[in-house]
């Protein structure tokens, strides 16, 4: 084989292997961020029951408050009936006045915390069904993870049976230098040459490169040194 199409082979076997680790190692962070939205769903659903209680816990305070004061016009109607005078009268009165307009306002509010209420445990319930939902798909991503993660591992294990081979198209005083390149970036060692240049740095190759490059020769790039090849089309 060519030691060009050699190296662009070994570029594509490195892109490979890379694709199957970034696929590992993207599993566990998929289910992390899982796990954060369903912490954040029961927070929310935390913070919203405590809410709900608070607002019953006003509702009950408005309508004993409510219930209080009907028995206290109760009491004064009784006293009104039994005024000995006209003062005592329009005391009586007037007080009355005071906690029916009290209790009116009061039975306002406590049908607008009823109203709230129901809001809030529709959506209590709608936030359960999204918990319930977040809690679902933390699972369905392990499942999935789980199975694809053998696969994973197995084609990491054909491509670095493949590479020993295919790295013999490099000639042993470049063997070294490949080495670290690969340990140092990866599948990023290496860059095709596009039009005369660099498809990294875009540094352009002189037309004795163009033709050593033609022609099989392995070069690094001056630039940025990269294992550069041709691609078939050029």
């Amino acid at each position: 084989m060519p030691a060009t199409g050699g190296i662009k082979q070994l570029h594509e076997l490195h892109q490979q292997l890379a694709w199957h680790a970034k696929q590992l190692e993207d599993g566990p962070r998929k289910v992390r961020m899982r796990d954060k939205s369903v912490e954040k769903k029961q927070a929310e659903l935390a913070a919203h029951k405590e809410q709900l209680t608070q607002l019953q816990k006003t509702a009950d305070e408005t309508n004993l408050q409510f219930r209080s004061n009907e028995q206290q016009i109760a009491e004064l109607k009784v006293k009104l009936n039994k005024a000995s005078s006209n003062k005592e009268f329009e005391i009586i009165k007037s007080q009355m006045d005071a906690d029916l307009a009290a209790n009116a306002t009061l039975e306002d509010e406590y049908l607008e915390l009823l109203e709230q209420i129901d809001t809030g445990r529709s959506e209590l319930a709608e936030l359960g069904g999204q918990l319930e939902a977040a809690q679902a798909d933390v699972e369905a991503t392990k499942e999935e993870l789980a199975e694809e993660e053998p696969k994973l591992r197995a084609g990491i294990t054909a491509v670095e049976n493949e590479l020993p081979e295919a790295s013999e198209c490099l000639p042993s005083k470049l063997q070294e230098m490949y080495r670290r390149l690969v340990a140092a970036y990866g599948p990023e060692a290496f860059a095709p040459v596009e039009n005369d240049a660099c498809s990294e740095c875009f540094v352009q190759f002189s037309p004795q490169q163009s033709v050593e490059l033609r022609n099989g020769t392995v070069l690094l790039c001056r630039e940025c040194g990269r294992l550069v090849y041709l691609n078939a089309a050029e």
